[in-house]
């Protein structure tokens, strides 16, 4: 059985009366980059609190390294998790070696680490500038610094990129991918953006108003995809009537016609697809251009909802 280092049984949070968090059971493998995707107020940072004890779960258990999580383990496994939950603040007037001096200081940690996190998240040239003249890119860089004191083996990310141009996006994106390769570490990170954790996650965890409506490998999720084949002609309407009467596509509505956006055909194999060209040339129909599309990761988030009814 895979290793998970996080387990959550039937793990549930309700506000007046309204459940945030609904009874979910997480299992996140060890050594993995674990996305947890959902829109705005799907209940991501309420999860990510009760797994770091910020708030009191209302039912269901929670599992760390293996270990139950309670008032009387919550010290010791802490010690072994760091977190970056919503926006990182600092002493503006001190600089970044400053700020993690008063975090080593309070976790009994020795400042050796200081240097060696920073140069992590490539902010040792920056270590004495004041955090106030800080972007806000290298504010979050020294918040995944802190969080990674220690060395931790479980780190959670709470939506790391929020309002970060490109270009921080996709540095912290690839600072987040070299945690599990070179330092051994697990990473749960919490995000909105769905393109951005198929760029960043191997495992998948899909929220949407508290329930979990999907939990696997990325190449699971993208494995739900269908492939099409999209073509645009010198006359789509004629071309779908053509076809639709073909034996060419496996059903009669294998081929997708709306009016405005070419025709969408079921993946075929090669062969099939000249078949269907050249008829269509037989016709007088020219054929404009053929693509093969695949879902991305937002359609079949979406797909799933409205499935699912949430």
């Amino acid at each position: 059985m895979e290793p998970y280092i996080i387990e959550t049984s039937q793990l549930t949070k309700t506000y007046r009366g309204v459940s945030a968090v609904d009874h979910l059971d997480l299992h996140i493998p060890e050594g993995t980059i674990y996305g947890f995707l959902g829109p705005n107020g799907a209940g991501k940072s309420t999860t990510m609190k009760m797994l770091l004890g910020l708030i009191n779960r209302d039912g269901g258990s929670i599992r760390i390294h293996g270990t139950e999580f309670n008032d009387r383990s919550r010290i010791t496994i802490l010690k072994q998790v760091g977190s970056l939950i919503e926006t990182p603040s600092y002493y503006g007037n001190l600089t970044a070696y400053e700020n993690l001096q008063i975090s080593c200081m309070l976790r009994g940690l020795p400042y050796t680490e200081i240097d060696r996190v920073l140069s992590i998240v490539r902010l040792d040239g920056q270590k004495k500038k004041r955090t106030a003249h800080y972007s806000l890119g290298m504010k979050q860089r020294l918040g995944l610094a802190n969080a990674l004191l220690g060395a931790p083996k479980l780190v959670l990310l709470d939506e790391p990129t929020n309002g970060l141009d490109p270009a921080g996006i996709h540095e912290m994106r690839e600072l987040i991918k070299s945690l599990p390769k070179h330092f051994g570490m697990t990473v749960m990170v919490s995000s909105h953006l769905l393109s951005e954790m198929e760029q960043t996650a191997d495992h998948i965890g899909i929220i949407s108003d508290g329930q979990l409506i999907f939990q696997d490998s990325l190449s699971m999720l993208q494995a739900r995809s269908s492939r099409q084949i999209y073509l645009r002609t010198s006359d789509d309407a004629g071309a779908a009537a053509l076809l639709w009467k073909s034996e060419d596509v496996a059903a009669p509505d294998g081929v997708c016609y709306t009016g405005t956006d070419g025709l969408h055909l079921p993946f075929l194999p090669d062969h099939k697809l000249a078949q269907i060209f050249r008829s269509l040339l037989d016709h007088g129909i020219d054929l404009y251009r053929a693509e093969e599309k695949r879902q991305n990761l937002e359609d079949i988030y979406l797909s799933m909802v409205k499935e699912a009814g949430l």
